[in-house]
C-alpha cells in the first residue's frame, strides 16, 4: 500500500503542490474581490503573492506536462513513422527540454542570487522576494528531473517492445 501511495505521490507531486497553490489563489482573489464592496480594503499583498503563486504553478505545470506526456508536440507527424524512429524523436524531444532548462537555469543564477542579496520582501508579507524568483530555477530542475525520468521510461517500454509513438492522449 505504501508503494502504491508514494508512486502516486511521485507521478502527480506537481500536481497536488498546484491544486494547494491554486486553491489558495483562488481563495485571494475572490477575498479581494469581495473585499472591494466590503467596509475593509483589500489587503495590500494579494495582487503579488497571487502573481507569484501563479508563476509557481505555471513552473510547476511544465515539469508535469513532460512526466504525463501533455507538452505540446506534433503527434499525427509521428504516427506513421516506425517504433525506432519515434525512439529517436523521442530522446531528441528530451535532449532540446534538457538543454532549454539547463541554459534558462544557468543565467537565472545570478539575477536568484541578486534577488536573495537584496533581502527584500514580498509587497505587504514577511517572504523573501527572492522566493518568488526561485519558481522559475525550480520549474527548470524539475524540468531536467522530469526529462531523464521520462527518458528512463520510454527506454524501457521501448526495449519491452511496447509502442512508443506519441499521441495526443493524456495518461494520468
Amino acid at each position: 500500500m505504501n508503494d502504491t501511495i508514494l508512486r502516486k505521490l511521485e507521478r502527480n507531486f506537481e500536481g497536488y503542490v498546484g491544486t494547494i497553490m491554486l486553491f489558495a489563489y483562488t481563495f485571494l482573489i475572490g477575498y479581494t474581490i469581495l473585499s472591494r464592496s466590503a467596509p475593509w480594503d483589500p489587503p495590500q499583498y494579494t495582487l503579488s503573492v497571487t502573481l507569484y503563486l501563479f508563476t509557481w504553478m505555471t513552473w510547476l505545470a511544465a515539469g508535469w506536462a513532460i512526466r504525463h506526456d501533455s507538452h505540446f508536440r506534433f503527434t499525427l507527424l509521428r504516427e506513421g513513422l516506425s517504433n525506432r524512429a519515434n525512439y529517436v524523436l523521442r530522446y531528441v524531444d528530451l535532449v532540446a527540454w534538457i538543454f532549454f532548462a539547463s541554459i534558462v537555469a544557468w543565467y537565472l543564477f545570478e539575477p536568484l542570487q541578486r534577488r536573495f542579496e537584496s533581502g527584500r520582501e514580498i509587497l505587504g508579507t514577511p517572504l523573501p522576494l527572492w522566493t518568488a524568483y526561485l519558481a522559475v530555477t525550480v520549474g527548470m530542475i524539475i524540468i531536467i528531473i522530469r526529462s531523464l525520468q521520462k527518458a528512463v521510461l520510454i527506454h524501457r517500454q521501448y526495449k519491452k517492445g511496447e509502442d512508443i509513438t506519441p499521441t495526443s492522449k493524456v495518461d494520468i
